[in-house]
Formats: structure tokens, sequence, C-alpha cells
């Protein structure tokens, strides 16, 4: 009996636990005023739904592009709810088709979803890649806004390269020098140094080549993944 209601304590909590990290503050209460009833409800209610979902969206994330689109289309004919339109709006700009994606995703602007940051950097992302840097600045803007002034470094970085991408090489600087510290990897640090090298600052330039080559030296097992950018670095110490 004793440890029938250990069991029964460490199942309690651990519902508890997944209801307050998930916002489900009110189904607490319920758990903790009626230890049993209470967890097998939200186990069948909440908790056993969304493992299915998760696991479903595991086995859909591990098929070819091709079956992933087909198979999230069939699930929009049933239901046509913003989730849905996203979740093949992701299929589609994976896919590289960015105007399918684009076109699903402006049609998700709306309601509680108009300032939604998912869906603002799927735009983001989808026009830069399709080189219409207008409007990939105009949804960074509206993203930005969005995240309370806030955008994370790689967006950072993206919107770097657009103001390069459209000559605006001063606002470019500004962007680089302001994410260079602070960005996963060297990208950041080599596109800056190439940007300050075509400007002429050729001594700068050479001083983050340096530090990039040093850095691949020191950590080579690490740096394993920045090959690309180690390589335009020692091209440019040349």
């Amino acid at each position: 009996m004793h440890i029938l209601g250990l069991l029964e304590l460490a199942v309690q909590l651990f519902f508890a636990v997944h209801a307050g990290r998930t916002g489900r503050y009110w189904w607490i209460f319920l758990i903790l005023g009626f230890p049993v009833a209470g967890s097998i409800i939200y186990f069948f209610a909440e908790y056993l739904p969304e493992t299915q979902l998760q696991t479903k969206h595991t086995r859909v994330r591990r098929l070819s592009p091709a079956k992933r689109i087909k198979l999230l289309l069939r699930e929009l004919e049933i239901s046509e709810s913003i989730q849905n339109k996203i979740n093949l709006a992701e299929a589609y700009s994976q896919n590289g088709q960015y105007r399918q994606s684009i076109d699903l995703l402006e049609g998700c602007l709306v309601g509680a979803y108009s300032k939604d940051l998912h869906i603002l950097e799927g735009l983001s992302f989808c026009f830069y890649n399709l080189g219409n840097f207008e409007k990939t600045l105009e949804y960074l803007s509206d993203l930005e806004e969005a995240n309370e002034g806030k955008l994370s470094a790689k967006l950072r970085l993206m919107r770097a390269t657009v103001y390069e991408k459209i000559g605006d090489d001063n606002r470019a600087l500004e962007e680089y020098e302001s994410i260079v510290n602070i960005f996963s990897g060297e990208e950041a640090r080599c596109r800056y140094a190439l940007l300050l090298k075509k400007r002429g600052q050729t001594r700068k330039a050479q001083e983050l080549f340096e530090e990039i080559v040093r850095k691949a030296k020191l950590y080579p097992t690490q740096y394993k993944l920045q090959r690309e950018w180690v390589k335009i670095a020692k091209k440019g110490l040349k």
C-alpha cells in the first residue's frame, strides 16, 4: 500500500508539473484536489492527445518532402484550420516551394494570428529566398514590432545580408557589427569581414579573418561545421 501511495503521488506530481509547464493551470487544482480521478481525466483529456499528436508530427517529419505535402494536403481538406495551413506552408518552404508557402501563410495572418511570430518569420524566410528583399524587410519589421522590438541573431543576419544585397552597405555594416559577437557560428563574422574588405577597410577585415582561422585551429572538432566560412577566411587572408 505504501508503494502504491508513492506511485500515486509521483503520477499526481508529474501531471501537475506538466499542466503548469504547458499553461493548463486550472487543471492543477483538479489533479491535486482529486488525486486519482483528476490524474486519469487529465491523462485522457490532455496528456494522451498531446503525446499522440507529437508522435504523429515526428512521423510526418520523417517522410520525404513530396509525401509530407501529400499527407498535409489531405489533412487540410479535412480541416482548414490555421495550424494545418501552417504545417503545409512549412512543408512547402522546406521543399523550396516558397510561393505556395507564402500564399498559405499570408492567409493565416488573421485574428489572433495576425501578429504570430512563427508565421511572420516564415514569410520573411520565403520572400528572402525568392529574392524579394522589400517584402523581406517589411515582414522582418512586422516581426520585430510584434516581438517587442527584438529579433533573433539569425534574423538580424538575414536583415544584414538583405541590406548588403540592396546596396545599403552602411546599414549592413551596422547590423553585422551588432551581431558578430553573439551569432552562433562564423557566418556573421565572415560576411562582416568580406564587406569591410570590399569597402576598403582591409585592416579590420584582416583581424576578423585571422580570428576565424585562429579559433578553427584551437577548436578543430567544434569548427567542422564552419568549414565553409573558415575556407573563405583563409582565402581572405591571402
